[in-house]
């Protein structure tokens, strides 16, 4: 489907043309995007999230009929431009490239000026599968191989994330304790884990998979609630009897702020689902392993974020990981 005005968008979503005296109030919305549209990435220009919301952002602009800008806001764990973001007026030209871990792991460790409830989710763009890698030296295949009278050390791109967590829960799991090293992205956790620099690191599987297919690192679970296609040899937590690392993906979205009309909601979801069905993001999505989102619209943040709030800080009890104060 081509660019589309979006005032057609709006009939077609409404079934009726805003045209009554009470309906005035919407002009704007009626009216939406007039001007062009902001993505804030609240981490550094380069990275994976940077990489996928421009990616995103390309078929978005032919959906929507305007510009799509990536800002990125880097700093605090995405928590500064989250609340840049939370900050911004509700009219849909701000929107805001969401993770479970600004909106979980972020404000659960330190103080925040922002909340899930400041926001609406309007796009889930995909769940990434997480696989659990460590160095061939170890002599590890399987998650029944891991023996330590040790602490084991973590790679991990932030301390109580999701890929993290799906690491300590299995060492916890197993009997063992952890510890975590902090790296600054996914290919340098899997690098550590190469260089025998860390014992274990929960990945995403498209940064993981090249050093697999190089036997540069081995796969013991992968973190999905069925094997993946790519990795068809590599059992899940699941199936390997380790149950709390189950089910996790780092899992994306797109929100707004909360008080964004309707009106301009549904143009956003329309485009949003619009811009998924391109050639060029359904290759993107293909290429990265991204997976079909298992919450979407305003599910990722009403319904997955308190849920996965309350495995998070089990998990982090269990890792001893320290939450803010108050």
């Amino acid at each position: 489907m081509g660019t589309r005005k979006v005032s057609t968008v709006i009939a077609a979503l409404s079934g009726v043309a805003l045209v009554t005296a009470g309906c005035v109030g919407n002009a704007a919305a009626e009216d939406y995007p007039s001007q062009p549209v902001e993505i804030i990435v609240p981490w550094g220009a380069g990275g994976s999230s940077d990489v996928l919301i421009r990616a995103f952002a390309e078929p978005l602009e032919q959906a929507l009929g305007q510009s799509v800008l990536v800002v990125n806001r880097p700093g605090g764990g995405s928590a500064i431009g989250a609340a840049e973001a939370a900050r911004a007026q509700a009219d849909g030209y701000t929107l805001l490239h969401s993770s479970a871990s600004t909106f979980i792991t972020v404000p659960l460790r330190q103080e925040v000026n922002f909340s899930a409830e400041d926001f609406r989710s309007v796009v889930s763009l995909g769940d990434q599968p997480i696989v659990l890698v460590a160095n061939p030296d170890t002599g590890w295949e399987s998650l029944d191989d891991v023996e330590a009278d040790r602490t084991l050390t973590i790679a991990t791109t932030s301390v109580g994330n999701v890929l993290h967590l799906v690491a300590s829960n299995f060492v916890d799991e197993a009997g063992y304790t952890s510890e975590a090293l902090p790296f600054d992205s996914s290919s340098e956790t899997t690098m550590a884990v190469a260089n025998g620099d860390a014992d274990l690191a929960g990945v995403e599987a498209n940064i993981a998979l090249p050093q697999i297919e190089a036997g540069e690192v081995i796969p013991l679970a992968i973190a999905t609630s069925e094997r993946l296609e790519e990795l068809p040899d590599v059992p899940t937590f699941a199936e390997q009897g380790f149950e709390r690392s189950h089910d996790r993906y780092s899992r994306v979205a797109v929100s707004v702020p909360a008080e964004t009309p309707e009106e301009v909601v549904e143009v956003l979801r329309a485009a949003g689902e619009e811009a998924m069905q391109a050639d060029s993001w359904r290759e993107y999505a293909a290429s990265t392993l991204l997976q079909d989102p298992a919450y979407v619209g305003d599910d990722f943040l009403a319904q997955y974020v308190p849920d996965d709030m309350e495995w998070t800080r089990e998990s982090f009890a269990a890792a001893g990981v320290e939450e803010a104060a108050g």
